[in-house]
């Protein structure tokens, strides 16, 4: 199957957000970070106000702090307004909707979690409530620094190097994006030149997306970033909040202890999957897998899953490694990411199921 998340960043990302090394993309995200600060406001603290052409945030000290195209939505939709509308209002108009927001909201007490960005002048970058639990870019990229004493490193195209030779790293005040891989332990199949381990991990610090690592198998990257070959697929997802911090501990040692596990031990896994008959017909292994309440997957999707099985790449549909390459593969074209992790989770467990 093929995995489309480096190509989109590949395809969207300015100069500025793509970086040369793993120090770089540290370096970056930690500059970030030691010129932010962070601070809890009450709403009935807050105004906005019209400057020239944008709307700028101020609030008890006076002091103005400009929006960026994100913490503006962001202000919107605390304030239950859409943004789309009102950006294309007057600056009047649009701090006259967003000042009656705020004063309906700070009637309630409630607390702005603001995080700006110090440099001479303010610039709000995030606006958050309180449940909000901020994991750093920065934190992120040192733990995949440390992994490059373990052999891992930024992935580069391994084919059509012509359309850039560069790594799949990137990085902005928004959020961040690193796909690392490890070339020097390759899970070998019969007559292939094996698979590569790959990590993605995906994170934004303003509340734009979850803390995420996707870890997989995978034959080659093309020059434009797009994953072939790519089997073994398993998301992790960690949300901003509450004990975000605790679960980023758990995460930071699943990443780890797979970026330490051998090749014998993944190669045995794959064996032992593809050998693994579920059903001697396509009912069969249908009915065997709706059965398993703790899949909570629908047999619609069980179905689809067994159909987007490609015999000659993932073998039988019936066995444990074809069927769960089918959902993976089918996951995949699910657009929303709930969905899809509910899939990916269920894979993992149907891989359980080979040993």
């Amino acid at each position: 199957m093929e995995l489309f998340k480096a190509n989109r960043q590949w395809s969207t990302r300015p100069a500025d957000e793509r970086f040369e090394s793993m120090k770089a993309l540290y370096d970056a995200t930690r500059a970030y970070a030691d010129q932010a600060r962070e601070k809890n406001i009450p709403y009935a603290d807050l105004r906005v106000e019209p400057n020239n052409d944008e709307v700028q945030l101020v609030g008890k000290a006076g002091i103005p702090a400009q929006l960026t195209h994100w913490s503006f939505g962001q202000l919107c939709s605390r304030m239950e307004a859409p943004a789309s509308y009102l950006r294309d209002l007057p600056p009047t108009l649009a701090c006259q909707n967003l000042n009656h927001g705020l004063a309906k909201r700070g009637s309630s007490k409630d607390m702005a979690s603001l995080m700006f960005h110090n440099n001479g002048s303010l610039l709000l970058r995030a606006i958050t409530s309180e449940a909000y639990s901020r994991i750093w870019n920065w934190e992120v990229a040192e733990r995949l620094l440390q992994l490059e004493s373990m052999g891992w490193e930024p992935a580069r195209p391994d084919i059509r190097v012509n359309l850039g030779d560069f790594p799949a790293l990137y990085a902005s005040d928004h959020d961040m994006f690193a796909f690392v891989r490890n070339r020097q332990v390759r899970i070998m199949e019969p007559g292939t030149t094996g698979l590569q381990r790959g990590i993605i991990v995906e994170n934004s610090e303003v509340g734009a997306s979850a803390l995420k690592m996707t870890r997989f198998l995978y034959r080659e990257m093309c020059g434009n970033h797009i994953i072939w070959g790519a089997s073994k697929v398993l998301e992790i997802n960690v949300r901003h909040v509450g004990d975000a911090r605790e679960r980023f501990s758990s995460y930071a040692y699943q990443l780890r202890r797979y970026a330490e596990s051998s090749a014998s031990d993944e190669e045995a896994t794959i064996a032992s999957a593809k050998s693994k008959i579920l059903g001697q017909t396509k009912e069969e292994v249908l009915d065997m897998l709706f059965g398993k309440r703790a899949l909570n997957l629908s047999r619609k999707v069980l179905e689809a899953g067994y159909d987007a099985t490609i015999p000659h790449e993932d073998g039988s549909p019936r066995s444990v490694w074809g069927i769960v390459q089918g959902l993976t593969r089918h996951s995949q074209t699910i657009p929303y990411a709930d969905q899809r992790n509910t899939v990916d989770k269920a894979a993992g467990r149907i891989m359980e199921f080979a040993f």
